[in-house]
C-alpha cells in the first residue's frame, strides 16, 4: 500500500513526464532474484525491496518500473535524502520533469544541499545510459561488475580523481 506522499508523487510524474519506453517490460521473479549468490544485483535488488517493504511498480513507463533497481545500482537507500539525490541522478540521465520539480522541492525545503544536487547530477551524467541497459541479462552479475559496465559510482564512494577533475 503506498503512501498518499508516494500516490501523490507519482501522479505529477505520469502527468508532466513524457514516457519513457512505456512497453519495455523487465521481467521480475523476486523469489528466484533472492536464490541468486550474495552480492548479485538480483540477491540485492531483492533485498532493498524486502528490507524496505516494497513491491516493484508494475505500472508507468521505464523508469517507473526500474526505480528501486536504479536505487541498489546507486547505492542509494530509500531515505527521503537519498531519494531526492536520486532524482538529481535521473534527471542527468533522462529529460524528467518530474525528477527537476522534486530536486527544487528538496532544495527549497532545505531536504537537498546544492553540492547534493550537483553530485547526483555528475554521476548521472558519467555512467552509461541506464534505459539502455539489459537489465535482465544482469541479475546474476556482481552487483560490483554490473556497476564498473554501467560507468555508476555509488554515492557512498568518491569520484576517482581523474574523473573529479573533468
Amino acid at each position: 500500500m503506498q503512501d498518499l506522499r508516494t500516490r501523490v508523487a507519482l501522479w505529477i510524474a505520469q502527468t508532466i513526464n513524457p514516457p519513457v519506453q512505456p512497453k519495455r517490460h523487465i521481467k521480475v521473479n523476486l523469489n528466484a532474484l533472492r536464490q541468486l549468490p550474495e552480492g548479485t544485483l538480483g540477491r540485492e535488488v531483492a533485498r532493498f525491496l524486502d528490507d524496505n517493504q516494497f513491491t516493484l511498480f508494475e505500472s508507468g513507463d521505464l523508469i517507473h518500473r526500474t526505480h528501486d533497481i536504479w536505487h541498489v545500482v546507486t547505492g542509494l537507500s530509500a531515505s527521503e535524502h537519498d531519494e531526492l539525490m536520486l532524482q538529481a541522478f535521473t534527471r542527468a540521465q533522462v529529460f524528467r520533469p518530474s525528477s527537476a520539480v522534486f530536486v527544487l522541492y528538496g532544495l527549497a525545503v532545505g531536504k537537498l544541499r546544492v553540492a547534493d544536487l550537483l553530485q547526483g547530477i555528475q554521476r548521472g551524467r558519467l555512467a552509461q545510459r541506464l534505459v539502455q541497459w539489459d537489465i535482465e541479462s544482469d541479475w546474476a552479475i556482481p552487483l560490483t561488475e554490473v556497476r564498473r559496465k554501467l560507468g555508476v559510482t555509488p554515492f557512498n564512494q568518491n569520484l576517482p580523481q581523474e574523473i573529479k577533475l573533468k
